[in-house]
């Protein structure tokens, strides 16, 4: 199953009375693989696909995350549990003798599992595999990559090593097919080790097909920022191909010439131009041409031994402990991030011709007032055109229904003074939840009504006659129905029979309070509590739910207790004790948890 040979495709026939041994069955399980296998690398290309962040965690180890890659053979590389290592502990370190850096580069490897007893043999040969693991292999590796593989693109690129020495690799990417009279960009991949100074370089040379956007004279001038603490940077430089039709042309006329310094090093080098480049008239043209660059499943499946290198690692000996200056994840960007075995399916907004963007479509999404704006853009190229994404939070307000009615509440018996009387079952028509309501008594004829609310005692000054009925209201709300009942009690004689109760209801129809529960961030650590030796670590993982932002920042609550970085991976203190660990929500700070470690000897 390990084996990079997909071809010939090949599937089982079967047939009743078809006897079934061990090699027709792995047919089966060659044929499904590699066809997966192939599919995977034409399409989706090579690269990683999530996770596999590498981190330093002190002066001597690092982490690798989980997660997925594709080779180029289109085989899935898997790691499901992060791994803490040193460089001792990793294959290929006997070869970093003399060297100070080296890559870390994962590759597919298979792994045969449970062990057991073949009785259909002879003894000698008795003991076979079970299982067959699909795993990868970690190792380090001091050469330099093959840059045609990494930047050529199947065929999309042409890949030139402009310098190689001194610790110094400076390449040249150009695209083998461009638009007539269109801006194209050609980039420029510096790769440096740690402790070199900050490169500046100047490469001129001349062409009768391309010109320069600042001039007739190609010039690319470029100046490492000191400031950057990059060792591998990416420079595109823009030029415009010339007004021809569907011709091969060469990219420059005559020889090159670089010339570069760093530090006190300077060098100046002439190039020869190796290679064509292919403009195009128009857009179909272009379309057509792209094809046959990348149609040829060679081109396709080519790379079958380049690892994914997945860190550049700087380091310096130290007797028989290396320690660790600087870790660059994914230096050559080996990242899924598209389609591109497909024409249009690799361009990214700047390599688009301009004529083939045929439409821009926006769509805006409101969102609640709490919820962090966004912005996305998607490309499709069967229909050569671009949708935009806007979510906008809205501002926060509050929406209300209302109802209001009258209520008779019957009055009986001749002494009424500190008797109760309550109504029916009243409907507030706002439906079941919970309702606001308030109470007013009417009184007065009807020219000259008023209502009370409160207690009437205020407006019934001594040794004056009944202004306002001395009674007090109250009700009580039966959520689950949408319904309330009116009780009162008279303070003092009311004459009638009756006494009118106005009330009024009113119910939130947009809670605020009720659409943050629903959409509320809570953090989760695993584990919660553990128990660790001294100086031991541990990677705690956090689970963030109610936001699309899964990231938290990671904190220790107590003074000297030890160190986490950002990625949850904890290392206990040399003094045993409890301490407490803090995961916090980046999306909304204040939802937070903690977890505990009891430190001992």
């Amino acid at each position: 199953m390990k084996n990079k040979t997909l071809f010939p495709m090949e599937r089982n026939r079967y047939f009743h009375g078809k006897m079934l041994t061990a090699r027709d069955l792995e047919a089966e399980q060659r044929y499904y693989n590699n066809k997966r296998r192939l599919v995977n690398r034409c399409i989706l290309g090579a690269g990683v696909v999530c996770g596999l962040g590498v981190y330093l965690n002190d002066d001597t180890s690092f982490s690798l995350e989980t997660g997925l890659a594709l080779d180029y053979s289109g085989r899935e590389i898997v790691v499901t549990s992060s791994i803490i290592r040193k460089l001792q502990m990793i294959e290929g370190f006997e070869a970093l003798v003399g060297h100070e850096q080296a890559y870390l580069c994962l590759e597919y490897e298979e792994q045969m599992r449970e062990p057991v007893n073949n009785i259909g043999v002879a003894d000698n040969d008795s003991q076979q595999f079970n299982k067959i693991e699909e795993s990868f292999r970690l190792y380090l590796d001091t050469e330099e990559p093959d840059v045609n593989t990494l930047f050529g693109e199947s065929g999309r690129n042409h890949v030139q090593v402009l310098y190689s020495s001194k610790g110094l690799g400076i390449y040249q990417i150009v695209p083998a097919v461009v638009m007539a009279d269109q801006e194209f960009s050609v980039r420029y991949m510096v790769v440096k080790g740690t402790e070199l100074p900050p490169v500046s370089f100047e490469y001129s040379f001349k062409s009768d097909y391309l010109k320069s956007v600042d001039g007739d004279t190609i010039k690319i001038v470029y100046n490492e920022d000191k400031n950057s603490g990059r060792d591998i940077n990416s420079i595109e430089y823009t030029l415009r191909a010339a007004s021809v039709s569907d011709m091969q042309v060469p990219f420059g006329k005559g020889k090159a010439t670089l010339k570069l310094s760093m530090g006190d090093i300077t060098d100046q080098v002439e190039l020869a131009q190796k290679y064509d480049i292919y403009i195009c008239r128009d857009s179909l043209s272009y379309e057509k041409m792209l094809n046959i660059k990348l149609n040829s499943l060679d081109k396709q499946m080519s790379g079958e031994d380049t690892p994914i290198y997945l860190a550049k690692i700087d380091f310096v000996s130290a007797g028989n402990t290396h320690i660790l200056r600087k870790i660059t994840a994914l230096p050559f960007e080996q990242r899924i991030s598209g389609i591109p075995g497909r024409v249009a399916g690799n361009q990214t907004s700047e390599n688009i011709p301009k004529d083939m963007l045929k439409s821009v479509t926006t769509e805006v999404e409101m969102l609640q007032y709490w919820q962090k704006p966004e912005v996305s853009a998607k490309y499709n190229p069967d229909k050569q055109s671009i949708n935009f994404h806007f979510g906008l939070a809205s501002s926060e307000a509050y929406d209300y229904a209302t109802s209001s009615g009258v209520v008779g509440v019957p009055l009986s018996g001749a002494i009424r003074v500190n008797s109760r009387y309550v109504s029916e079952e009243v409907p507030h028509n706002l439906g079941i939840g919970n309702v606001s309501l308030t109470f007013a008594v009417e009184f007065g004829d009807n020219e000259n009504r008023k209502l009370l609310f409160g207690n009437g005692d205020i407006f019934s000054p001594k040794n004056e006659g009944k202004i306002v009925p001395k009674v007090e209201v109250a009700g009580i709300l039966n959520p689950d129905t949408g319904t309330f009942r009116v009780g009162i009690r008279c303070l003092d004689h009311v004459e009638g029979h009756i006494i009118r109760v106005r009330w009024f209801a009113y119910k939130v129809t947009r809670d605020t309070a009720d659409m943050r529960s629903k959409d509320n961030v809570s953090v989760k650590i695993k584990p919660e509590i553990h128990k660790m030796k001294v100086l031991d670590r541990i990677q705690f993982e956090a689970e963030v739910s109610g936001t699309a932002d899964k990231s938290v920042i990671w904190s220790i609550q107590d003074d000297e207790g030890g160190k986490i970085d950002q990625n949850g991976l904890y290392q206990a203190p040399s003094k045993p004790e409890t301490y407490e660990i803090v995961a916090t929500s980046t999306a909304d700070p204040a939802a937070k948890t903690s977890a505990f470690v009891i430190v001992e000897e």
